[in-house]
C-alpha cells in the first residue's frame, strides 16, 4: 500500500482443548518468575489474553496461558487457545515452496510467471528482469507491498482478482534493489503452491505440514472451536478476514507452533519423520539479502528473520555471538512471535489476542528468561550486529535538491538547517557539530519544540544516487527513505487536467471493522513543489497525504524507498484514476 500501512496476516483454530491446558517441566522458581512477568505485562499493556510456550531440544518444557480468550464467558487462555499467527504464515508458505522444489515440481530460481502465466504486471526496468520465486521469498522481487482494496474484509476477493489488479500496476523497483516487504507477493506464492500441487493451499498445508507435525489445532481462518476472541482494551473487536491467505491467515496454538519450531531446529525432522531436507532448512535460514543494491539493517532468509545476540555461559566460562531466528505476525488484534536459537536448541512462541498485544509478544525476551534462569547463560538481546552499509558521504553541494519521500517532501536549500512540514507538524533537521548526521526537532501545535532523541538523519551516495536515510541511534540501524529527484520536467498536460476531487466507483469490498472500511474514501489531486500531491480522506486508517512523481502521460509513482513506496497511480482509458485496487471518478 504505502506507509499508511496495513499489515496482512493469517489465523487458525484449535480442536483439542483439554490435552495441554498447561505443560510444566521447569523448576517452580522459574515458573513463578515467568508467570509473574507475563501477568504483569498483561495488566501493563491492557492485553486480555496471551499464551506462551518454550521448547528445549525438541521437547515442550513449559506451555500455559494468562488472562482470557473469552472475557464475557470467563474462558481462560491456556496452551490450547487458538490465535491468529499473522505473518508467521509466511514461514509455512516458504517451507511448502521448498518441499515442492524437493519434489521437482518447481524451482525457486524460476520466474513466477512460469507457474502463473496470467500474471502480466508491467516491468519498466528490464525486459528480461523476471520475478523470481527466490526473490519473492525474501521480499526483493520488486512487487508492490499490498493492494488496499479487499485487503482486510469480511468476504475478500479471489487470487484471480488480485492478479488482475496487479496487471494494472507495475513493479516498484528492479529485482534485488532493496528488500520491501510484500504481502501480495506471498499471496501469489500460495497460488503457485496450489497450481503445482493440485491441492488448495489449506489442503496442502494440512497434508504436508500440519498432519506430519501433529499440528491438530491449526488451520486456515478462524473457524475452530477454541479460537480466541479479539479485544481492544477489554472491549471485544471484530477481526476481519485476510485476503492474501498465504501471507497471513493461519491460526494455531502454542503447542502446534512449538512443534513447528522443533522441526526447524532439528534440520527438518520431527519425531523421526523428515518433513524437509536439512539443505532446504539451511537455505531458509541463510541471509538472502547480502547482494541487494541498498543494504538493509537486518538479515532475512526465506520467511525467516535472522539476527545476532551475545551469550555468556557462566558454567563453561565462555561467551559467543549466536544467531536468533524467527518471525512475527500481526493482524488487527492478533499478535504473534516465534524465535529460536539453533546453537542452544531452544525456542519460544508468544501469542496474544489484543490490539495492544504487540508490545508483549517478543518471544526473544521469553528465551532470555529461560536461558538465564535454567541454564545460567546470560543473554544480551541489545547486542548490535555489525553492519557494513554501502555508500559514501556525499559532498555538500551534491545534497542540495528535492527529496520525495512519499508522505513528505524535503527541499534541501541550506546544508546546515533543513526545514520541512508534515501535516500540521513543523520540523527541522540540524547538522550536528563534527558529524555528517542531522538531529531532528519537531514543533507540536506549532510552538512546543520536542527533540527526537532516538532518531537522526543522514545522506549517503550509492551508485551516483544521493539517498536520505533515517538512523536509529539505539541500534545504529539505518533505513532508506528516498533519493534525490532528478531535474523535474514540466508536468504532462494529461496530469494537469486531472487535478480535482474524486470519489470511489466500482467494486468496494466491505468489512464490519471500521478501521478497514474504505467505502467513504475520497481523493484530491493537486500540485505541490513540482510533484503530484494526493490527499486520501477516510474515517478508516487509509488516509493521509502522498506525493507522486510523473513518469508518463498516464502513470505516476509514489515517492520514497521501501515498503509501500513506488506504488503506481494510473489514468485509466475511461478517464478515471486507479490506485491500490480502487477506481476513482472525478466529482463534477
Amino acid at each position: 500500500m504505502n506507509k499508511i500501512s496495513i499489515i496482512l496476516i493469517a489465523v487458525y483454530f484449535t480442536t483439542s482443548y483439554s490435552v495441554a491446558a498447561q505443560i510444566n517441566m521447569i523448576s517452580e522458581d522459574l515458573r513463578s518468575e515467568i508467570d509473574s512477568t507475563y501477568t504483569t505485562l498483561l495488566k501493563r499493556n491492557k492485553v486480555t489474553g496471551t499464551s506462551i510456550a518454550i521448547v528445549d531440544n525438541g521437547e515442550i518444557v513449559y506451555a500455559t496461558g494468562y488472562g482470557f480468550s473469552d472475557l464475557e464467558n470467563k474462558r481462560k487462555a491456556d496452551a490450547n487457545t487458538i490465535y491468529g499467527i499473522g505473518s508467521i504464515t509466511k514461514t509455512f508458505t516458504a517451507l511448502s515452496i521448498m518441499q515442492l522444489q524437493e519434489q521437482e515440481k518447481l524451482r525457486v530460481t524460476n520466474s513466477i510467471k512460469d507457474y502463473l502465466v496470467d500474471l502480466k504486471i508491467e516491468n519498466p526496468f528490464n525486459d528480461i528482469n523476471q520475478i523470481y520465486i527466490s526473490d519473492i521469498l525474501c521480499h526483493t522481487s520488486g512487487l508492490p507491498s499490498d493492494i488496499a482494496n479487499g485487503f482486510f474484509v469480511d468476504n475478500p476477493p479471489t487470487i484471480s482478482w488480485v492478479i488482475k489488479e496487479l496487471n494494472k500496476q507495475r513493479l516498484i523497483s528492479p529485482r534485488r534493489y532493496i528488500s520491501a516487504y510484500s504481502n501480495v507477493g506471498y499471496g501469489l506464492l500460495g497460488e503457485v503452491i496450489s497450481r503445482v500441487s493440485g491441492l488448495s493451499y489449506g489442503d496442502y498445508l494440512r497434508q504436508n505440514i500440519f498432519t506430519p507435525l501433529n499440528m491438530t489445532s491449526s488451520s486456515i481462518g478462524y473457524e475452530l472451536n477454541n479460537t480466541s476472541k479479539t479485544y481492544n482494551g477489554n472491549k471485544e473487536t471484530v477481526e476481519p478476514t485476510v485476503r492474501d491467505v498465504a501471507a497471513g491467515f493461519i491460526s494455531s496454538n502454542v503447542i502446534d507452533v512449538s512443534n513447528f519450531i522443533s522441526m526447524l531446529m532439528a534440520d527438518g525432522s520431527f519425531k523421526s519423520n523428515q518433513i524437509i531436507s536439512p539443505s532446504s532448512i539451511e537455505d531458509m535460514e541463510r541471509d538472502q539479502l547480502t547482494n541487494v543494491s541498498l543494504t538493509q539493517p537486518f538479515a532475512y532468509g526465506y520467511a525467516l528473520m535472522i539476527d545476532s545476540i551475545k551469550i555468556k555461559n557462566h558454567k563453561k566460562k565462555d561467551s559467543a555471538i549466536v544467531s536468533i531466528i524467527g518471525h512475527g505476525g500481526d493482524t488487527h488484534a492478533f499478535h504473534a512471535d516465534l524465535a529460536y536459537i539453533p546453537e542452544q536448541k531452544v525456542g519460544a512462541v508468544v501469542l496474544t489476542n489484543s490490539v495492544n498485544g504487540r508490545s508483549m509478544s517478543e518471544a526473544s525476551k521469553l528465551l532470555k528468561i529461560y536461558l538465564e534462569r535454567s541454564k545460567d547463560i546470560e543473554v544480551d538481546l541489545d547486542y548490535i550486529t555489525p553492519i557494513s552499509y554501502k555508500g559514501v558521504t556525499p559532498k555538500d553541494d551534491e545534497i542540495f535538491g528535492k527529496y520525495n519521500l512519499g508522505q513528505l517532501i524535503i527541499d534541501v536549500k541550506d546544508i546546515n538547517k533543513i526545514k520541512f512540514k508534515q501535516g500540521p507538524v513543523k520540523a527541522i533537521l540540524s547538522k550536528k557539530t563534527n558529524s555528517n548526521n542531522y538531529s531532528l526537532k519537531v514543533w507540536v501545535f506549532g510552538f512546543i519544540p520536542i527533540k527526537i532523541k532516538d532518531q537522526e538523519f543522514k545522506f549517503t551516495k550509492v551508485n551516483d544516487e544521493i539517498y536520505a536515510k533515517r538512523l536509529d541511534t539505539k541500534t545504529k540501524y539505518e533505513f532508506y527513505l528516498g533519493k534525490k529527484n532528478k531535474v523535474n520536467l514540466p508536468y504532462p498536460e494529461s496530469w494537469k487536467s486531472m487535478y480535482g476531487k474524486y470519489e470511489l466507483t466500482g467494486k468496494i469490498y466491505e468489512t464490519t471493522n471500521r478501521l478497514y472500511d474504505f467505502s467513504d474514501l475520497k481523493l484530491t489531486a493537486s500540485e505541490k513543489s513540482g510533484f503530484l500531491k494526493v490527499d486520501l480522506k477516510s474515517k478508516s486508517m487509509f488516509s493521509g497525504t502522498l506525493h507522486f512523481d510523473m513518469i508518463s502521460d498516464k502513470s505516476a509513482v509514489l515517492g520514497g524507498i521501501g515498503r509501500g513506496n513506488g506504488d503506481v497511480l494510473r489514468i485509466l482509458e475511461n478517464g478515471n484514476l486507479y490506485y491500490s485496487g480502487f477506481e476513482f471518478v472525478k466529482i463534477k
